[in-house]
C-alpha cells in the first residue's frame, strides 16, 4: 500500500468537483481510494487529494489512464499535477 499525493490547479473548484465525484468509477477500477480532498485556504482553485493505492505501479497505471486525462481537462484542470508516492516508514 502506497500513499498519494496529487496537487493540481482547476479553474472552478464546483465544476471540477462534479468531474471528480463522476470518476469514482476510474479511481475504484485502479484501487485507488481517496481519504480526502482539500483546497488551499488562500485559493479554493487549488487542489489536493490524498489517498491510497495498492502498489506504484497501480497508481502510476491509474494516472497513464487516458479517461483520467479526460477527466482533467473535462473538470478544468490547469496544468500538470504534481503526484507524490510515498511509503510509510
Amino acid at each position: 500500500m502506497v500513499t498519494v499525493i496529487i496537487s493540481h490547479e482547476c479553474k472552478n473548484y464546483s465544476d471540477w468537483r462534479k468531474v471528480f465525484d463522476a470518476d469514482e468509477v476510474n479511481r475504484s477500477k485502479a484501487g485507488f481510494k481517496s481519504t480526502g480532498v482539500y483546497h488551499s485556504v488562500d485559493n479554493a482553485n487549488k487542489i489536493t487529494i490524498i489517498g491510497e493505492a495498492p502498489s506504484v505501479e497501480a497508481i502510476k497505471g491509474f494516472m497513464a489512464n487516458p479517461a483520467l486525462k479526460e477527466a482533467m481537462e473535462k473538470g478544468g484542470v490547469i496544468g500538470m499535477p504534481d503526484v507524490k508516492i510515498l511509503s510509510k516508514v
